[in-house]
């Protein structure tokens, strides 16, 4: 590998890191008002940027419901989605309720498998199940960091990560939170990590073709 190519790859993991940091950030826990700030400065910062059709139009819709949606709207949306156990509209963030059909399912064990053979441990602190939508992102960029120090070579377990997990249940997730009138912001947010996922996979399938 040349030394061109080297920071190359490098500069490309920056990249990756920060979408997915962001992308994090909208489903950890509930938002405030410096966060919001935050994302607003940032969406205006990429509306100016130009990646692919998918994406950009992504960004654009998502920038605007940012600028348009009060703090407390977000909070609400955010409440009736994964904190109110009864609400009509909870929507589960965990693989293996798409993938099995019920949390805790056989998928789970595929999932800790990944984080074992990434050397990857949940902190005890967190409640959520190790599949869940933003300890998948977490297990990711975990992985991706990894890649960028040198450390271990982790591309093999991201691809599966991406592959067998993420990329399903966040098409599940799309679907799901589609029917709900009331999600306008966290519907942007999951076309927003859809289509920067077909972003990574794009990456994934221009490596496998440049090994052949």
């Amino acid at each position: 590998m040349s030394m061109q190519t080297d920071i190359t790859d490098r500069d490309l993991c920056r990249v990756r890191l920060r979408f997915l940091d962001l992308l994090k950030s909208f489903f950890q826990d509930e938002p405030d008002a410096d966060r919001l700030s935050r994302w607003r400065g940032i969406f205006a910062a990429l509306n100016n940027e130009r990646i692919n059709q998918t994406l950009d139009t992504a960004i654009r819709e998502l920038g605007e419901t940012l600028a348009a949606k009060s703090l407390q709207e977000i909070k609400d949306e955010h409440y009736a989605l994964f904190v109110d156990p009864y609400s009509k509209n909870l929507l589960p963030l965990n693989a293996a309720y798409y993938i099995d059909g019920k949390s805790f399912g056989p998928s789970l064990a595929g999932f800790r498998e990944i984080l074992k053979q990434g050397q990857l441990i949940k902190e005890s602190q967190i409640t959520e199940p190790e599949d869940s939508l933003p300890i998948m992102l977490d297990a990711l960029i975990s992985l991706i960091n990894e890649e960028k120090q040198g450390t271990m070579e982790t591309r093999q377990l991201q691809d599966q990560l991406l592959m067998q997990f993420l990329i399903p249940t966040t098409k599940n997730i799309s679907e799901s939170i589609s029917k709900n009138t009331e999600a306008e912001f966290y519907q942007k947010c999951i076309n927003f990590l859809d289509a920067y996922l077909e972003l990574e996979l794009g990456l994934l399938e221009s490596e496998t073709e440049t090994i052949h």
